[in-house]
C-alpha cells in the first residue's frame, strides 16, 4: 500500500484537515459513497493522505457553488482514473509526453480524467487540440517524426468525430470541409464541434473535398452556412473556376467562408464570401447566420 493511502487520521482530525465538519464527512460518505475510510475492529472511521487531498478538493468545488452530489461523483470517477485530484491543470503536458511515446492507454485515461472536469467540446479545444498543435510544430522544427505528429492527430480525429451530432441532417445546417487536395482538418474540425456544442446543425464533410460536391451538398441542404478550409491549398487553384456558383449560393442566402492560414488566397481569384484566419473568427461568423427557409 502506497504511504498516501496508509489509514491514519481519525474523523474529527480529518475534518479539519478538509476545512469541514464531521458531521459533514459522514454525510458525504453516507450519502454519496465519498470517500469510504478504512474502519477500525471498533468501527471509528481512519482517513488517509489520499482521502483527505480528495475530500479538499471536493470541498473546494462545494465552496465554488458545484452541487455536492455532482462534486462527489467527479471526485469517485477522476479517483478511479488513477490520477490525482484537481483541475485540467498539467493534463495536456501529460498528454504530450503521452501522444509523443505512442502510449494509446495513457492517452485514453487522460482523455477520461479530463472529461469528468468538462464538456467534451471543451477538453478538444482547450486539452487536446493544443497538445496536438504543439506537436505539429514540434514537426516543423525538426523535433518530432512524421509518424507522431500522424499519431497525434489521428487521435484528435478519433476523439472529435463522435462529438458531432449523427441524428442526420437538420434545417438549414453548416456544410464544413477541407478544400480539394487539403489533408489538414483538425481546424475545421475544432469549428464543427465548437458549432454543434452551440446547437448548431454542423454536416462534416472532412478533408480532400471536391468543390462540386460541396456545392451540391449546400444547395440540397439549404445550407446557412459554408466553411472551406485551406491551410497549405492554393484557394485560387482549387476554388477559382467555381467563383460563379459560390456566388449564387450567397444571393440564395447561404453565408461562405474561407478559413485557414490560405484563407487570403480566395481575395487571387476574387472569391467572394468572409476569410477567417482562426477558429474563433469562423465560428463567430457561422454562428450568427440565419436558417434558411425551405424551399416548397
Amino acid at each position: 500500500m502506497a504511504t498516501e493511502d496508509l489509514p491514519k487520521y481519525p474523523i474529527g482530525v480529518a475534518a479539519r484537515m478538509v476545512g469541514v465538519s464531521s458531521a459533514t464527512l459522514r454525510a458525504w460518505e453516507r450519502r454519496y459513497g465519498v470517500p469510504r475510510p478504512t474502519r477500525t475492529p471498533s468501527r471509528y472511521r481512519l482517513y488517509s493522505d489520499a482521502d483527505v487531498e480528495w475530500l479538499r478538493w471536493v470541498r473546494r468545488l462545494v465552496d465554488q457553488g458545484v452541487p455536492p452530489r455532482q462534486a462527489a461523483w467527479l471526485a469517485a470517477r477522476s479517483r478511479e482514473s488513477g490520477l490525482r485530484p484537481g483541475t485540467t491543470l498539467g493534463v495536456r503536458e501529460h498528454l504530450l509526453e503521452a501522444l509523443l511515446a505512442f502510449d494509446r492507454s495513457t492517452v485514453d485515461r487522460l482523455l477520461h480524467h479530463a472529461s469528468t472536469l468538462l464538456e467534451p467540446a471543451a477538453v478538444f479545444r482547450q486539452i487536446l487540440l493544443p497538445a496536438v498543435a504543439e506537436i505539429g510544430l514540434q514537426w516543423e522544427a525538426g523535433r518530432v517524426t512524421v509518424a507522431q505528429e500522424h499519431f497525434a492527430s489521428q487521435v484528435a480525429l478519433r476523439y472529435a468525430l463522435p462529438l458531432l451530432d449523427s441524428r442526420g441532417p437538420s434545417r438549414s445546417p453548416v456544410v464544413c470541409a477541407c478544400a480539394p487536395g487539403e489533408r489538414h482538418q483538425l481546424g475545421l474540425l475544432a469549428v464543427a464541434v465548437e458549432l454543434n456544442s452551440r446547437g448548431l446543425p454542423v454536416v462534416y464533410l472532412g478533408s480532400d473535398t471536391p468543390a462540386d460536391s460541396v456545392l451540391k451538398t449546400a444547395r440540397t441542404l439549404r445550407a446557412r452556412g459554408v466553411l472551406v478550409a485551406a491551410v497549405v491549398t492554393d484557394l485560387a487553384a482549387t476554388w477559382g473556376a467555381f467563383r460563379r456558383h459560390v456566388a449564387d449560393l450567397q444571393r440564395s442566402g447561404t453565408g461562405w467562408v474561407w478559413g485557414g492560414p490560405m484563407a487570403d488566397s480566395a481575395r487571387k481569384a476574387r472569391l467572394p464570401g468572409y476569410r477567417a484566419k482562426t477558429v474563433a473568427e469562423a465560428v463567430e461568423y457561422l454562428a450568427r447566420l440565419p436558417v434558411l427557409p425551405s424551399v416548397s
